[in-house]
Order: structure tokens, then C-alpha cells, then sequence
């Protein structure tokens, strides 16, 4: 085996965008806070749970204990406010970072490994913690240059209501086969005519909110349904007051593959960039002592590094070895990254070329490479 051969799904990463990556993360978490959400840090490994998702890393611990390697963060953070930060008031705001490593990749991100960041408000049942959540995923995105999002609004309300009299496992299998490559005329040839209306008016909610909005009024079928019809519609409206520039799309007939949200979902794309930028929405957080509602998104860092319109400048500036403190101490100050000249030699321009830097100290003046 070749050793120096990286997996597929990672990377070694030697470029720029390392810094990128660390600056924007930066930014995004001291966004966080400034809103009022406290920084946690959760583990790399956790004990494995059935019903969770299957697409992780599975190891075996001394004890023989069934552990894994995190898959997602958000869970994580949910087990936190049901077991550490249980006496905790609510709503509790959470903020996290960190690697997560996936056993398979998909046609969308084929990456296996990379780097979330995300904030969580758990404890809030009133469809103004959705509202917050968007807004804050907004401006963390608009942060670090992410420019012509689209939101697609969705939700898993409806299709658990359409499942839930579907008994024979095969058959709903299939269906959700049909369903994510929305084959709605094999769909049909499986459904008795209730289902089949069901089913259409579902698939009827496809498309730019604006134009869709009034087909949702054909889904109410009991209170559940017509409770998260008004979510939604509440939520959109106060969401877009502020923000009428960004472009807002329903989509009903996506499938949760995660299986943890329930209720109102919100995924964001950029422009011509394959993969959402960040995803999030409700969940339910079970403990002994208090059921909570959260709700809370995820930034995927591969994707916005790949979507940001900001290009940084790196600013190197080669100085002779015994320069004054404070001319270093100015320098740093001016936002460069001083890199101290170790020969002999008199600096010049080539020297300073060589050794990768943009500028150079000549006579405690700074020249460009």
C-alpha cells in the first residue's frame, strides 16, 4: 500500500484556502456570539445509538463499547441540553465548530470530511426561533460573501401524514423511491385515488413560494397539517419583511434521509454551486425531566469556501532578522504576516519572492514584490 495516497473523500490541503477557511470560521462563530450564543464543544467520537444515521465510521472501543465517529454535530448539541446543561433556563443558545467524517460521500459532496459550524435555540416553540435561525444563517452567510441565496422551505409534516396509514414496509419503500426522483406518474399507479389527490397536491407546492403558496391550503387534512401550513406561512412572511432580495422556494416532496427534524425545514443554496451552504430546522429534544423544541442550522465550510465572492490578500512582508520591536509591532498592526529574514544576505526583491512573500522591507520602508 502507498502510504503517501490520501483516501478518497479527503484531502491534504497545502493552499490559501486554509486560512480562508480558519478566518471565516472565525468570523461566522463571533457572529454567533454576538447574537447571544454561547460557544460548546462537543466530542470527535460518541457512543453509537440504533436508529442513527448509518453513514459513519463505527469503532470498538477496550470495553467493546460500539462508538463512532461523528457524522453531524447537531445531535451532539441536543444531548447537551437534555443531560449537562439540563438546569439550564430555557431557551438555551448554542454555538458549535467542528471536523465531521462520513462514511460515504454523495453525488452533491463527495467529501467525506469537512467542517461545520452551526448554532442551535432549543427551548422556543413559537415559529419566531425559525425566523431567528434563518436570519442568523442569512447574515453568517452575507458575512463571508456568499451573495444570490436561495432558500427552499420544506417540511416532513406532510408526508408523515401521507405515510401514516401505509402499513406494507415494501410498498413505502418504493414509494420514497418514486418520490425522491419525483416520478409522480408511477407514484399514482400505486395509490388508491385518496392518495393519489394527496400526493399531486403535495407535489403541486413545487416551485417559487410566491407563486405556490395558495396551493397549500389543499393539504389541510387535520390540525397538524394546518398548524404547519400556518408555520410556514409565518414564517416566510416575517423572514422575507426584512429580506424581499432573497429568493424563497417550496419544496414539500424532499425526503429527510437524517430523520431527526419535525417540522418545518430550511436549506440554502448560492447560485451555481453545487451542494447546500448551510441546512437546518426543528427538532424534537427528549429527556426525562423536559421535552424541548429546537431549532437550528449547519454551515458547511467546503461549500462556502467554494460559493464566496471574498478573495483574501495574502500579505507577507519579508523583514531583516533584528528589526525593531516596534516596527514589527506597526507592521502586525497594518494586518501583515511578518516573515523574518534568516541569511546574511541584504533583502531584495528576489529573496523575498523566493521565500513566498508579497512585500519587503527596504530601508523600513515596505515594497511590493
Amino acid at each position: 500500500m502507498n502510504y503517501n495516497l490520501i483516501p478518497e473523500g479527503f484531502k491534504d490541503d497545502v493552499t490559501s484556502q486554509v486560512a480562508t477557511e480558519h478566518k471565516f470560521k472565525n468570523d461566522i462563530i463571533n457572529h454567533f456570539q454576538s447574537n447571544g450564543y454561547d460557544l460548546v464543544k462537543t466530542p470527535l467520537v460518541d457512543f453509537f445509538n440504533q436508529g442513527e444515521s448509518q453513514n459513519v465510521f463505527k469503532i470498538l472501543s477496550k470495553k467493546g463499547e460500539k462508538l463512532i465517529i461523528r457524522d453531524d454535530i447537531t445531535l451532539q448539541v441536543a444531548r447537551l441540553s437534555k443531560t449537562r446543561l439540563l438546569t439550564k433556563n430555557t431557551p438555551l443558545r448554542l454555538c458549535y465548530y467542528g471536523e465531521v467524517v462520513r462514511k460515504k460521500g454523495t453525488m452533491l459532496r463527495p467529501e467525506r470530511q469537512f467542517l461545520q459550524i452551526g448554532a442551535e435555540c432549543i427551548g422556543v416553540n413559537s415559529f419566531l426561533a425559525d425566523v431567528e435561525m434563518m436570519e442568523l444563517a442569512y447574515s453568517s452567510l452575507s458575512l463571508v460573501g456568499i451573495n444570490n441565496i436561495t432558500i427552499e422551505i420544506s417540511s416532513r409534516i406532510f408526508f408523515d401524514t401521507f405515510f401514516n396509514d401505509i402499513k406494507n414496509i415494501a410498498l413505502k419503500k418504493e414509494l420514497k423511491r418514486l418520490i425522491k426522483i419525483k416520478n409522480l406518474k408511477e407514484l399514482c399507479e400505486l395509490l388508491d385515488k385518496k392518495k393519489q389527490i394527496y400526493i399531486k397536491n403535495i407535489f403541486s407546492c413545487t416551485g417559487i413560494y410566491n407563486d405556490k403558496k395558495e396551493n397549500l391550503d389543499k393539504l389541510i387534512i387535520n390540525n397538524k397539517t394546518s398548524n404547519e401550513i400556518e408555520n410556514i406561512k409565518n414564517i416566510v412572511k416575517k423572514f422575507s419583511y426584512d429580506h424581499k432580495k432573497v429568493n424563497i422556494f417550496l419544496d414539500l416532496c424532499e425526503i429527510d434521509d437524517k430523520n431527526y427534524h419535525s417540522g418545518v425545514r430550511f436549506t440554502f443554496f448560492a447560485k451555481n454551486i453545487r451542494g447546500e451552504i448551510a441546512r437546518g430546522g426543528r427538532y424534537i429534544v427528549n429527556s426525562a425531566n423536559r421535552n424541548d423544541v429546537g431549532t437550528g442550522f449547519t454551515c458547511y465550510m467546503d461549500t462556502i469556501l467554494r460559493a464566496s465572492s471574498i478573495k483574501i490578500e495574502e500579505k507577507k512582508v519579508l523583514i531583516p532578522f533584528d528589526s525593531l520591536k516596534i516596527i514589527i509591532k506597526d507592521l502586525i498592526k497594518k494586518k501583515y504576516s511578518v516573515v523574518k529574514h534568516q541569511e546574511n544576505s541584504k533583502i531584495s526583491k528576489k529573496i523575498a519572492k523566493a521565500q513566498r512573500c508579497q512585500y519587503y522591507l527596504d530601508k523600513n520602508i515596505v515594497k511590493k514584490v
